[in-house]
């Protein structure tokens, strides 16, 4: 799974480029771009990222095969030491 082409993938459907999520967090391009790609993004900065999309976290971390190493229901491999992390999603009414 590839987090920085996920969130861009998103932000595409969204509408969003990220010239325009730079301007929505009142940071420059290039840190947006840095924080995209840095493979040891922070839960707080993908956070950031969906606020500014208009998207939950989840949808970053779209399914792929199994042996893809990526996720699957509620299991997803942690892009930093490759160990398998089981998770819940809640909704919330707001």
């Amino acid at each position: 799974m590839n987090i920085a082409n996920n969130i861009k993938a998103v932000a595409k459907e969204h509408g969003k480029t990220i010239s325009m999520l730079a301007n929505e967090m009142n940071v420059l391009q290039p840190q947006i771009s840095r924080t995209i790609n840095n493979p040891r993004i922070t839960l707080e900065d993908l956070s950031r990222l969906a606020d500014a999309i208009g998207c939950n976290v989840s949808d970053f971390l779209k399914e792929e095969k199994e042996d893809d190493r990526a996720i699957s229901g509620s299991i997803m491999i942690c892009p930093h030491c490759g160990e398998r992390i089981m998770y819940t999603v809640k909704a919330e009414k707001i």
